[in-house]
């Protein structure tokens, strides 16, 4: 380990230092902070000896300077012997554990034992979280157009490029943008998601470029915009055909020269991002109708990907429902299958919301699901089979107000005789909190001689 020690005690600095580098450790010292903390700042370190006092220095204000420098650093406490309360204000303030002068060296590396193993876990949970990270970011299927997506994101991930990627909601737009990012040289660097169809107009300019301290109302503090905070990384700006005309001119800017301006501010800054975008409109369509700058638009539009919807596709679902099965296990904590004859069901629908629609729904067929097996019985396909035209023509003089009651009527008792009464389960089923159903019981006078409708 790379241990770094802070004592006034030539002595003890000396021989500490002297036996920890025996022991195969990287180990420097110094005895006043002001030299410490500049060591500090220009390499990393894994443990910090601090004793508490320093030639009069409070031993805590360094504590709280070296956590704001490195803040994954340990630090071990030095104190003199019966001062527990030092021992404990300094591990309010971040430090891992506290040792009491005088101590031995035996003890020091028993510390040291436990810290190597803290570290060592630490790394071993970092490497699990990145692989469950990178799991989670798939791309599912074997058809051909998923296969031309796959080259075109390890070609695109060589390159800088602007990326533009086409589809409609809920085909994983977004999970390209991050398989590109994780095939890049960027990798490390920040990656900031920006959805432009969720900020407020209002907000938008201050959400990309910052403000300064007292630009506008409310503006008590400097806020970093999120290309500042992307510097040397990518920006993935998602619903790019919702910005404004007016914001577009000023993305175009930070695009061709990677300058900007927070408001409030006189200084121009500098970024360097890689931009990935993303959008579900027809951008030519918007820039005939003047919604959208032709400018930006061949801007965005070098690098292209499309992705299919799954109604394109439909011979991946058996795989997606596997993959989309394993990730429900985890995070509902039950062991999840499907039953092998609801899977043709599945590929006889059209799927307008693709794959968030496919997880939505087998999401609510596994919480519903006694004992983890997703059932063809389960699944009432007629709640979520969207009319045809031919089928509305038919029914266009249908009492459109009464058939919307007559379903929801039907779901609220289909849940309720799921959940044998239970209003909270109930309401779980439908995604509602208990208080809704309650409300739509009462307004739909379900209470009424329904003695298996229990609160």
């Amino acid at each position: 380990m790379r241990i770094f020690i802070i004592d006034d005690d030539k002595n003890l600095a000396d021989m500490l230092t002297s036996a920890l580098v025996k022991d195969g450790h990287e180990v420097r010292s110094a005895m006043e902070s002001s030299s410490a903390l500049g060591f500090m700042e220009s390499s990393d370190w894994d443990v910090v000896l601090l004793d508490i006092k320093l030639n009069g220095e409070d031993g805590f204000d360094v504590l709280r300077r070296i956590r704001a420098i490195h803040p994954e650093c340990i630090i071990l406490m030095m104190t003199a012997f019966g001062k527990i309360d030092q021992a404990v204000e300094s591990m309010k303030l971040g430090a891992f554990d506290f040792l009491e002068k005088p101590f031995s060296l035996s003890f020091l590396r028993i510390k040291l034992g436990k810290i190597q193993s803290h570290l060592s876990l630490k790394t071993q949970n970092g490497i699990l979280r990145q692989e469950l990270e990178n799991k989670k970011w798939r791309l599912v299927g074997n058809h051909p157009r998923l296969q031309e997506v796959r080259e075109q994101i390890a070609k695109y991930a060589k390159f800088d490029s602007p990326v533009l990627i086409l589809g409609e909601s809920g085909t994983g737009k977004e999970v390209a943008a991050r398989l590109i990012v994780n095939q890049s040289s960027r990798r490390d660097e920040p990656f900031i998601v920006v959805n432009c169809g969720a900020i407020p107009e209002h907000l938008m300019e201050s959400m990309f470029f910052g403000h300064e301290k007292g630009s506008f109302t409310g503006a008590h503090a400097l806020q970093k915009g999120k290309f500042e905070l992307a510097n040397g990384g990518t920006i993935f700006l998602d619903e790019i055909g919702e910005l404004p005309l007016n914001l577009q001119s000023k993305l175009l800017r930070v695009i061709e020269s990677g300058e900007f301006e927070r408001i409030g501010g006189t200084r121009n800054l500098k970024t360097q991002v890689r931009i990935l975008s993303a959008t579900n409109r027809n951008l030519e369509h918007l820039v005939r109708k003047g919604t959208f700058r032709a400018d930006l638009y061949y801007r965005l539009h070098v690098l292209v990907i499309e992705m299919p919807a799954l109604r394109e596709r439909i011979e991946d679902i058996p795989l997606l429902v596997e993959y989309l099965l394993q990730q429900l296990s985890a995070e509902l904590h039950r062991t999840l299958v499907a039953e092998k004859n609801l899977l043709p069901s599945l590929q006889r629908l059209e799927w307008p919301g693709n794959i968030r629609e496919l997880k939505n729904i087998l999401e609510r067929l596994a919480v519903m699901s006694e004992d983890g097996v997703i059932r063809e019985k389960d699944f009432f396909l007629a709640q979520w089979k969207k009319p045809s035209l031919e089928l509305m023509e038919e029914k266009k003089n249908i009492d459109f107000k009464r058939e919307i009651e007559e379903r929801e009527k039907n779901m609220i008792l289909n849940a309720l005789d799921k959940a044998k009464g239970n209003h909270t389960m109930a309401a779980r089923f439908l995604g509602m909190k208990r208080t809704t159903l309650q409300y739509h019981l009462k307004k739909m006078d379900l209470k009424k001689g329904k003695n298996l409708f229990k609160g």
